[in-house]
């Protein structure tokens, strides 16, 4: 597994790429990959994915904060709403078995597949750059479970996020991707800290080869954002997604 541990550097600017241009969590795909590829136990592979992605969340966040496409207030609010959760996911992790952990992560890959075939969300600029936060707090329950997930598999808020902000919150989709792209950013810093002060122990090597891939890709994914091909990202993200959550729920039986 050693010697495979430089994958984690092409691989890494391949899914910050992806993830920052449409404001998917990393860790919908980083699970996959550590768990199918490099055989890591489930522990080991969420803070592995969180010390990964508070690099690459934290590369993508600088860029969109410079593009002025972030709202800094909403995301420091649902921020405050998510430490709880992502603690609580932490402690839950602790008491999963493996098997469990695989099988949780694969219907999550499949839910994540079925809600981009689901969104009729649009790439387009319409829409608000800042969000009315005396409106924001009826909707702010979907991070509830959303950080619970996050803690105990490094699975990103984004995708249950992004149709809330655009459709109760009317925020453009850029303003929404770099939002939830920051928000990503400080649940993992969080959630990552959590693991580490229960013990948990990352793959320290995958770590330094994925970092520099990632702060590159974090890089690129802002820049796409604007020439996005809705319909073919879609299609690609929806074929991997269901066929990784396959095997995920097939290798946990």
């Amino acid at each position: 597994m050693m010697s495979e541990n430089w994958l984690a550097f092409p691989i890494g600017i391949l899914i910050a790429t992806a993830v920052s241009s449409v404001g998917l969590g990393g860790g919908v795909l980083w699970m996959p990959f550590f768990l199918i590829v490099f055989k890591l136990t489930p522990e080991t592979a969420v803070l592995t994915s969180l010390m990964i992605q508070f690099a690459g969340m934290g590369s993508a966040s600088q860029a969109f904060y410079r593009q002025k496409r972030v709202d800094l207030k909403l995301a420091l609010w649902l921020l405050l709403i998510a430490i709880p959760g992502i603690a609580l996911g932490a402690l839950i992790a602790g008491y999963l078995k493996s098997a469990y952990m695989e099988l949780i992560i694969g219907v999550l890959v499949m839910t994540t597949a079925f809600l981009f075939v689901s969104s009729n969300q649009k790439y387009d600029d319409l829409g608000k750059a800042r969000a009315d936060l005396s409106g924001a707090w009826r909707y702010s329950w979907v991070v509830i479970p959303a950080s619970v997930i996050s803690g105990m598999l490094s699975i990103s808020m984004s995708e249950w996020l992004i149709p809330m902000m655009r459709s109760k919150l009317a925020l453009k989709m850029s303003s929404a991707i770099g939002t939830c792209i920051f928000i990503a950013f400080g649940v993992c810093a969080f959630g990552a800290l959590i693991h580490l002060s229960m013990g948990g122990r990352p793959d320290l090597e995958t770590v330094l080869w994925a970092v520099p891939g990632v702060i590159i890709g974090g890089q690129i994914g802002p820049l796409i954002t604007q020439r996005i091909d809705e319909r073919l990202l879609k299609e690609i993200f929806i074929f991997l997604l269901t066929l990784i959550g396959i095997h995920l729920i097939y290798n946990a039986y």
